[in-house]
């Protein structure tokens, strides 16, 4: 028998041996600066099989933990999808039209917070103190800077000194050791510190904007765009993808567009 077709004889058999193997892999870019990539696809697992079965194709996570890194890749159009702050998503959306189609109900907001015991109270009590941000690249620490600048305040010379740590663990062990006097973080974790004894005062807090959010890159099908937006706000009802919300405490997915960012990217600049 001619060799090369003895060759195609086998790539065919190949093929027909395992016919999923021509699916495209569609690859869910999460950005997470401290967790391993197996931990984040275990927490994504019920979301991402649910997901699969909804667009009979493999959706699989991909871990970014540095910010630059994981827009970069946005630029790349590396991700079939992107979940992350709805600051990310917009900077994607500016860099290679990346769409938002479902996000967390409700909003997130930086808040500055002071332990009960040391006698901040108020905003006016905050001068001269020491304070610590998370990453300054954070949605969080640009809320809040954002707020800073509404009240003419310039952190330089209003604090004694501004400190940025990587992450809230970092904020969590400042307030630990007494290196801060004020710290700043997402305004929804001061019901979780506090119930762990932590007895934080919330002295402020920045405009709130939409909640995490789930975008498709603006080239893929209009049929799957549609299909994975459909999906997500159904997600809740799913027996597999409910293990997500059981993950993270949160409760479902509820459509986005992109003119509810329109208030954020004006009040953090993005462009």
């Amino acid at each position: 028998m001619n060799m090369r077709l003895w060759q195609g004889l086998i790539l065919l058999g190949m093929l027909i041996a395992r016919p999923g193997m021509a699916a495209e892999t569609l690859f869910l870019g999460i950005q997470d600066y401290n967790r391993s990539p197996i931990v984040v696809a275990e927490e994504f697992h019920g979301l991402t099989s649910y997901l699969s079965r909804v667009l009979k194709r493999p959706v699989k996570v991909e871990t970014v933990r540095d910010y630059s890194k994981y827009l970069a890749e946005a630029k790349q159009k590396q991700f079939a999808f992107m979940f992350a702050p709805p600051s990310m998503i917009m900077q994607a959306n500016k860099l290679a039209g990346y769409e938002p189609i479902a996000k967390i109900p409700g909003q997130i907001s930086a808040g500055f917070m002071a332990l009960a015991s040391s006698g901040i109270a108020f905003p006016e009590d905050m001068k001269g103190k020491r304070i610590g941000f998370t990453d300054e690249d954070s949605m969080v620490t640009q809320l809040a800077l954002a707020e800073l600048r509404s009240k003419h305040i310039d952190p330089a010379k209003y604090f004694k000194s501004v400190a940025y740590y990587h992450d809230v663990d970092g904020i969590v062990t400042a307030f630990k050791y007494r290196l801060i006097d004020v710290g700043v973080a997402n305004t929804g974790v001061l019901s979780l510190w506090n119930n762990n004894g932590m007895d934080l005062n919330l002295i402020m807090q920045s405009k709130g904007v939409p909640h995490l959010t789930f975008a498709t890159r603006g080239d893929l099908p209009s049929e799957i765009k549609q299909a994975v937006a459909q999906a997500l706000v159904r997600a809740d009802k799913d027996k597999e993808a409910q293990s997500y919300f059981r993950n993270t405490g949160y409760s479902s997915f509820e459509p986005a567009s992109l003119a509810d960012y329109k208030d954020m990217v004006l009040l953090l600049n993005i462009h």
